[in-house]
């Protein structure tokens, strides 16, 4: 048996230079995109490094986006659109 949780949490992008391209703030898409051009590929070390430091920017932007969500449920303000609408779907 592993101490190792056995799924990667919800809503985390994989650890795969392309999901955490995707992932990445657009505000910090170019900072990535020139990390990513300047990277020795070659260099499995630097590889690696690159994409833990950007999959945490990655994980930290998204649990930003469910730390606001949960303040807006909190005070009464988060928008679930309308009831009505989902109650037709089945």
């Amino acid at each position: 048996m592993s101490a190792q949780p056995s799924e990667k949490p919800t809503g985390y992008p994989s650890k795969t230079l392309r999901a955490i391209r995707a992932a990445v703030p657009d505000d910090q898409r170019a900072a990535f995109e020139e990390g990513l051009s300047s990277l020795d590929l070659g260099d499995l070390g630097a590889v690696a490094s690159f994409r833990d430091k950007w999959w945490g920017r990655a994980v930290t932007a998204r649990d930003s986006d469910l730390d606001s969500d949960s303040d807006a449920a909190m005070a009464g303000d988060l928008e679930l659109g309308q009831p009505w609408a989902l109650a037709g779907r089945r």
